[in-house]
This record gives C-alpha cells, structure tokens and sequence, in this order.
C-alpha cells in the first residue's frame, strides 16, 4: 500500500500545481481575446475601403481586355462573329459600369465588411470557449484536491 499512497500524493500535487496554471491560461486567453477584438474592428475598416477602390479599378481593365479580344477575334474570323462579339462586349461595358459605379463597389466593399465581421465573431467564440475550458479545468482540478 506505500506504493499506492505515494502515487495518490503525487496526484494531489499535480492538481494543486494545475489549478493555477489553468487559472493563468483562462487569464491570457481573456486577454488575447480582447487584444484580437480589438485589432479586427480597423481591419475590417480597411478591408471594406480596399474592396471597395479595388472594385472600381477593376471594372475598366477588364472592359478593356473584352475589347481588345473581341477586336482580335473579329480579325482572325474575319468579321464572321461580329455581331456575337459585340453583344459580349456590350454586356461586358454594362457590367463594368455597374461595378465601378459606386453602388456596386459599396456591395463589394460591405461584403468584404461582412466577412470581417464573420472573423470577429469566430475570434471572440473561439476565446470564449478556450476561457470557459480553463476554467473547467480549474475547477476540475479544485474538486480534485
């Protein structure tokens, strides 16, 4: 039985040690939860702002390179599909001006806002469990002892 008496008290010991440590990583992982919330508002600022000025650039470039393959399959077919080509670039102009008009790049810069907004959200969950598990271990290891 001293064996088993021995082994019982190293385990109590071990919990006693616990207890603080999971106090400790309740603590830090508050406080990195926090420190996380804190840094994803402005990100997700800039993020919308950036999706936004990147959508409107956008917008032309590719009217531009519709043309300049429209132009360039027009001469190699010579002017067979003209009339097919001339609707993909209409359609492609139509869309273009829609997404550099503002409306279209506020939708993709709320999207980009959403999305940031969906990270805050998991950051915090994510905190929030890993506090609540420290503090069961705590616990546990309380009512161990």
């Amino acid at each position: 039985m001293a064996m088993f008496d021995k082994l019982k008290k190293l385990a109590e010991e071990a919990k006693e040690k616990a207890a603080p440590l999971a106090e400790q990583a309740a603590h830090k992982a508050s406080e990195l939860a926090a420190e996380a919330k804190e840094k994803a508002g402005p990100l997700a600022e800039q993020a919308k702002e950036k999706a936004s000025e990147l959508a409107s650039k956008a917008a032309p470039a590719v009217a531009q390179g519709v043309d300049k393959a429209a132009d360039s399959i027009d001469k190699a077919t010579k002017g067979r599909f003209s009339e097919q080509l001339d609707k993909v670039q209409d359609a492609t102009h139509t869309a273009a001006g829609k997404v550099a008009g503002s409306d279209a790049a506020d939708k993709v810069a709320d999207a980009a806002g959403s999305a940031a907004d969906a990270a805050q959200h998991g950051v915090q969950a994510a905190a929030q469990t890993v506090d609540e598990a420290a503090q069961r271990a705590a616990e546990q290891a309380g009512d161990n002892s």
